[in-house]
């Protein structure tokens, strides 16, 4: 199995707990509603103005909340994450709130060619970090840039870095930004061994030039973007972007 599917684990203990959302799970918010991508969301739907009945893809949905919020406003929301039980925990947070989402597993960095209609907005909840290998990041954004209508807009906020050497967390980090984590030999997920150890990687963290250039070499016309620090510590920050797709 991929890395990225080792959320699926993480999923099934914030279903056991009973808890709501990713963001609870890590105790960076209060509630189901005040969810880490709210704010930069917030700012982007500002700047693009949607049609009321727009529609958007949200791609590592997770359990929904940011899915939730768009579909409170009226817009016609989808959603897909890799972990099926996200996806279950989804559909009954919709379900609970009366709220009408198409909610379906999938990968973002293989998604078969008539598996969803072309969007108004796409927005990266949180994912473009959890996926590290460069074949699949080329593959995540030409799946996005296929997705969207002409004219259409990407929302993206990841997590950035500029000095590797400062990585200030458990693991290791390479020149490349990905993180390393250590795992038993019997880790069920896709692993690497270096060190007579063991290691699965969990991010890719890029610099903000790296990311910009991404972008734009998937064809992508960043009309916004912004770098947030982050309050815990000074050489983490967060990429914010508003991408185009140009004829």
């Amino acid at each position: 199995m991929k890395y990225y599917e080792s959320h699926e684990d993480a999923y099934r203990r914030i279903e056991k707990e009973n808890i709501a959302s990713w963001d609870e799970f890590r105790k960076e918010a209060e509630s189901f509603e005040t969810f880490g991508l709210k704010e930069s969301l917030v700012i982007a739907l500002d700047r693009v103005k949607p049609a009321s009945d727009a529609r958007i893809l949200e791609f590592g949905c997770g359990t929904g909340p940011a899915s939730c919020f768009l579909a409170k406003q009226g817009y016609r929301v989808d959603g897909f994450d890799i972990s099926p039980t996200a996806i279950e925990i989804a559909r009954k947070n919709a379900e609970h709130r009366g709220l009408d989402i198409r909610y379906s597993v999938g990968d973002i960095c293989s998604i078969p060619e008539a598996m969803f209609d072309t969007y108004d907005i796409i927005i990266d909840g949180h994912c473009m970090h959890c996926i590290t290998y460069d074949s699949d990041r080329r593959a995540a954004l030409a799946n996005v840039f296929r997705l969207l209508k002409n004219g259409g807009y990407f929302i993206v906020e990841t997590m950035s870095i500029e000095d590797t050497s400062q990585w200030p967390y458990e693991g290791r980090i390479d020149d490349q930004g990905i993180v390393w984590s250590e795992v038993k030999e019997n880790y069920p997920y896709e692993k690497v061994k270096f060190e007579d150890k063991y290691w699965i990687c969990t991010r890719r963290i890029l610099n903000n030039s790296d990311l910009e250039n991404e972008l734009k070499d998937a064809g992508f016309l960043i009309e916004y973007s912004e770098i947030t620090a982050e309050e815990e510590n000074e050489y983490m920050t967060d990429f914010r972007a508003i991408c185009r797709k140009t004829e």
